[in-house]
């Protein structure tokens, strides 16, 4: 089932002088922000960027970062709403305004552009002609001597210094690579050694860094964690919740902010009634013996693509699991309810399956929920998530035990974004504090 399409704030060279400040107006009113990018290349096994010792992986993956480029940068805003009719009768509605905008990017030094990287941006719908031809001017590293305040370059990095002045936390997704990538991109030269650079982070960063992948890893312990699965997971739990009456949920409203009008969503999970398919798709029964692709759902992706024949459906993914679950319940009570009875009874142990699961052909398309994979509504997703994550652990527990911790891939811990009483900040670094 595709997502909606929603509500953002287009941003490119030819609009971005006048949009800035609808921007940091937004930003003004921030209760956390959530970022995502998209670039050229992650390198390849020869670049080595999944290196056992994290030192060296940092290493070599600033060698891929100032190789590469950023195409994308998504900035998703969200408010958080309370009024005075909520806090008297205890709403269970968590309202927040969204802010959503995507930058189209072009940066102005030679970088390299992976094949598979070109594939992947293609398969999520990626406009390149609109990038070539609007994207926004930038140049990596040190800031340049350049005084003028509407030069694109400036004003991007006018925005990310912005983004850091908020005192708010920053949310991410796997978001390490993403953070390099932004700190080379609009702030500085990236610094050779990687308690240099958690040093610069834990100083930009007042509000702390939330890595809402290793939450969901370390501390919810979720079968999957890859960013649209998560997002759907959660939207149709908020579904659930608000249909059950008790339970606190998630209302979000999406700002058109250069109409100055908004479209109040809750998030139905695509108009679907607590959590099922709609009936105009129930199609099929059970008889098909449709199954989903493991790799799929437990990764994110599938090496096969289109020659998968199992589905790529987070939908028919999530219900499945969902009465998997469901049958292993029945099984161990069943189990219970034998061990209690006496041994000299003949007891009929015939098998009663849990209730039917959804009767429709899912897709097996691969990877339906690439079209998720754009800058803005990558971050929106995260920023989702992080919400949802606040729902559940409370606000305080969130912000003071899980920020600051960044998830690394094939490591049992994560980053700490902490400074190093041995450790000194960059040059770099020091050079913007002092402007």
């Amino acid at each position: 089932m595709p997502p909606k399409s929603l509500s953002f704030v287009d941003v490119t060279k030819e609009n971005l002088v006048s949009i800035q400040h609808i921007i940091e107006k937004a930003l003004n009113s921030a209760s956390f922000i959530a970022l995502d990018t998209e670039f050229t290349g992650l390198g390849g096994k020869e670049a080595n960027t999944k290196a056992p010792n994290i030192e060296e992986r940092y290493v070599n993956l600033c060698k891929v970062v100032r190789s590469h480029a950023l195409v994308a940068f998504g900035l998703t805003i969200f408010e958080e709403v309370t009024n005075d009719v909520q806090r008297m009768s205890e709403s269970l509605e968590k309202r927040y305004n969204v802010h959503n905008f995507n930058f189209s990017l072009l940066s102005q030094v030679d970088h390299i552009i992976s094949p598979q990287s070109l594939q992947f941006l293609s398969d999520s719908g990626f406009d390149f002609n609109k990038q070539i031809r609007k994207g926004i001017p930038y140049f990596p590293g040190c800031d340049k001597s350049n005084s003028n305040l509407k030069d694109p370059n400036n004003i991007m990095r006018s925005i990310f210094s912005y983004i850091l002045s908020r005192n708010v936390p920053i949310v991410v997704h796997n978001g390490f690579f993403d953070l390099i990538y932004l700190y080379y991109s609009f702030y500085a030269d990236l610094p050779s050694k990687l308690s240099t650079f958690i040093a610069d982070l834990s100083e930009m960063f007042l509000g702390g860094i939330v890595d809402t992948k290793y939450i969901a890893d370390y501390v919810t312990r979720e079968k999957s964690s890859f960013l649209a699965y998560l997002f759907r997971k959660y939207e149709r739990e908020q579904v659930d919740n608000k249909f059950s009456g008790n339970k606190e949920y998630l209302f979000l409203s999406i700002q058109e902010d250069i109409k100055n009008t908004y479209n109040n969503q809750i998030l139905q999970s695509n108009q679907f009634e607590n959590s099922s398919y709609s009936n105009e798709k129930k199609v099929l029964n059970r008889s098909q013996n449709i199954k989903y692709c493991e790799q799929y759902a437990f990764h994110g992706f599938c090496k096969q693509r289109m020659k998968c024949g199992n589905s790529h459906d987070l939908d028919f993914i999530l219900d499945e699991q969902a009465r998997e679950a469901e049958t292993r319940r029945k099984k161990r009570k069943l189990n219970q309810n034998q061990e209690r009875l006496p041994k000299d009874i003949n007891q009929s142990t015939e098998y009663v399956s849990a209730s039917e699961p959804p009767t429709l052909l899912p897709s097996t398309k691969p990877d339906q929920f690439d079209m998720y994979h754009s800058a803005h509504f990558d971050a929106y997703m995260t920023g989702f998530i992080f919400a949802r994550q606040m729902l559940k652990y409370g606000k305080t527990k969130v912000n003071n035990e899980y920020k600051n911790k960044l998830y690394l891939m094939g490591k049992n811990l994560p980053l700490l974004v902490e400074k190093s009483q041995f450790s000194k900040t960059s040059n770099g670094h020091n050079k913007k504090k002092m402007m």
